[in-house]
């Protein structure tokens, strides 16, 4: 009895082994790694700096998955501003994200961003979305104790040309608002500018959140000045998005699609990370987007301390970003106190002094003063849009008369926030430099449409 008892337990123990052993078994589907372009500071002259390219599956593997690397040359030399690397980076069985460091070399050399590229190859049961990635070295030597040049104005277009799609909040309609997920996407889509706002957290970071709270967004609640960059980070920034309805809180539960990516009850979408659906900070909103134009709306520095727009300014100067970027605010106060930090970053005509021009322009038999100190007018279509002013106020505001004047002296005319089809048609033919919209996609469309077939269903 016990002989056979014996026997049957090395029989069961065979079949474990034999179970375990995986050697002969067809892998599972691959998973898709991607390797995301990034951007960094050059750093000081004689310091080096790192650029830290993030890598990730969209889920793991049974057996390591390798990526082999390799650096050449763009804009950026190497030796001089990178040094060169080549290597390999595991990614162990069961773990899904690493990332590729590469040292920078820092210089006192006032220079554009410069690029290199990464040369990738796979090993292992998992696909690239890309077989390349961009690093993009910023130049953060730039003086800012000068006055931008707008001669010409870059942001306003030639006579005839269809006015720049700018994401609103990266498309308040199409994609969770001012999520990286949306800037990604909208920028894939074709979108222009990337608009987004910036508040000051309880420890003085920066972050892109269009509310004071974050109840209308998130799954929590509270004033971003009351709440840590931790505490903000911790929320699923795109608990209530709807697509095509934004972020209505009486929706079915199964029309929050991106609802528990954030948190990780929900896999993302390929090529992202859950971190792409939460609060982002400005500064990963540059190192992701180095090459796109971009629109900082400034808000009221809620803790009263004053350094906000010292910080946004600051790093806006590490990252490069003088010459590709408009700061926007409609508070005059934090325009003003921006534009005596960093004179050098273009800027628009805040609220109250754009009521008073556009005011003491309006007819046709008035104009414009010059304005040497802005590079638009962000302004509604009417002036029922703007709550703070008065009902005898609420005229049209984006007229040819306003857009021809503002063209006389030099400053763009930028609309907000155009989301009906012939509204669009309306602004296109009223010659507009840009439309701010929460449907970059129904705008990038029309704008891939002939002129004249251009029609809304």
């Amino acid at each position: 009895m016990n002989q056979r008892l014996l026997l049957c337990s090395f029989s069961v123990l065979l079949l474990l082994v034999a179970c375990g052993d995986h050697s002969d078994r067809a892998p599972g589907p691959p998973s898709l790694l991607t390797v995301r372009s990034t951007a960094a500071p050059e750093g000081p002259a004689g310091v080096m700096s790192e650029l830290v390219f993030p890598v990730f599956m969209d889920g793991p593997q049974e057996r390591a998955v390798v990526v082999r690397y390799q650096s050449r040359d763009l804009e950026a030399r190497v030796d001089e501003d990178y040094l060169p690397v080549q290597g390999e980076l595991t990614i162990p069985a069961g773990q899904v994200e690493g990332s590729i460091v590469v040292e920078l070399l820092g210089d006192a050399t006032e220079e554009v961003a410069e690029r290199f590229e990464l040369q990738l190859t796979l090993e292992g049961n998992a696909q690239l979305t890309a077989d390349t990635a961009i690093g993009t070295i910023a130049n953060d030597d730039g003086r800012c104790d000068s006055p931008f040049n707008k001669e010409p104005n870059p942001w306003i277009l030639p006579t005839g040309s269809d006015p720049l799609n700018y994401a609103h909040r990266g498309g308040v309609i199409d994609f969770p608002e001012n999520t990286l997920y949306a800037y990604y996407e909208v920028a894939r889509a074709g979108a222009d500018v990337l608009e987004m706002d910036v508040y000051q957290t309880a420890d003085n970071e920066l972050v892109i959140l269009h509310d004071l709270d974050v109840d209308r967004t998130t799954d929590g609640s509270g004033n971003v000045v009351d709440l840590t960059l931790a505490e903000l980070r911790a929320l699923d920034a795109a608990y209530w998005f709807v697509p095509g309805r934004g972020t209505p809180h009486d929706a079915a539960e199964g029309d929050y699609v991106f609802r528990g990516i954030a948190t990780g009850d929900r896999p993302p979408p390929p090529g992202y990370r859950a971190s792409d659906f939460r609060i982002p900070t400005l500064e990963e909103a540059l190192q992701a987007f180095p090459r796109e134009l971009i629109n900082i709306e400034l808000k009221p520095d809620q803790d009263g301390v004053g350094d906000y727009e010292r910080q946004i300014a600051e790093l806006l100067l590490q990252y490069g970003r003088t010459s590709d970027l408009i700061a926007a605010s409609f508070v005059d106060a934090a325009a003003n106190n921006f534009k005596a930090v960093a004179p050098c970053i273009p800027t628009s005509v805040p609220l109250q002094e754009g009521v008073v021009l556009v005011l003491g322009s309006y007819g046709p038999d008035l104009s414009l003063p010059p304005i040497p100190n802005h590079v638009a007018f962000q302004i509604p279509r009417n002036g029922n849009q703007i709550s703070q002013l008065p009902p005898s106020l609420h005229i049209e505001v984006a007229t040819p008369d306003l857009v021809a004047d503002a063209h006389a002296v030099n400053v763009a005319v930028q609309v907000w926030t155009i989301n009906d089809c012939q509204d669009m048609l309306d602004m296109i033919a009223l010659g507009v430099d840009a439309i701010m919209t929460d449907r970059p996609l129904l705008l990038e469309e029309l704008l891939n449409t002939p002129p004249g077939e251009r029609r809304c269903d």
